[in-house]
């Protein structure tokens, strides 16, 4: 019992040790990191992301804990601007970079051309030849059933209500690319 209240003790003495380390060199650490950064704010995410993967270690297998912190704090600098190279987002302006991105609103315009488009589809529908071809594509693409459940309601084989769906598609795609 005693063996393991001091391994406990270790343990807790081993973070306390790996805490008072970084604390100590915290102030260092953001002035190293600032420094290769070009910015405090990246600095002080980059330093508490060195903690975090610090406070894992098993402090008392590193030889010089601080060149071992000073490393890290490199390497996850390194890290950060290669991967803000990769996406192009090193010295952007935000507004210069989000000026041809959509607002994801769409004009008048095409939302009339839009509904024109849809109304000749569900005409072209209403209009096929064959009523089953109709049904099944009503009941697929408006009601949402499963091939299964038109196959079943229509009496027809799972391949036979596949291919007049596809085929209604095929007819389908042809008018909406028509209306464009």
């Amino acid at each position: 019992m005693e063996t393991e209240a001091s391994g406990g003790g270790l343990a807790l003495n081993r973070k306390r040790t790996s805490l008072e380390l970084y604390q100590t060199h915290r102030a260092c650490l953001l002035s190293y990191a600032a420094r290769l950064s070009g910015d405090r704010t990246v600095a002080e995410d980059i330093v508490q992301d060195v903690w975090l993967l610090f406070s894992r270690q098993q402090i008392e297998t590193i030889a010089t804990p601080l060149n071992y912190l000073r490393t890290m704090v490199r390497n996850l600098v390194i890290t950060r601007m290669r991967r803000q190279y990769r996406e192009g987002v090193v010295d952007t302006d935000f507004d210069a970079a989000t000026v041809d991105v959509a607002d994801g609103q769409v004009s008048p315009e095409d939302r009339v051309a839009s509904r024109e488009v849809m109304q000749r589809i569900v005409d072209t529908i209403a209009t096929m030849p064959d009523p089953r071809q109709r049904d099944a594509i009503r009941m697929y693409h408006f009601e949402g059933m499963k091939l299964r459940e038109i196959s079943a309601q229509l009496g027809l084989s799972l391949t036979r209500v596949h291919g007049l769906i596809e085929d209604g598609m095929v007819i389908c795609d042809r008018v909406r690319k028509e209306g464009q």
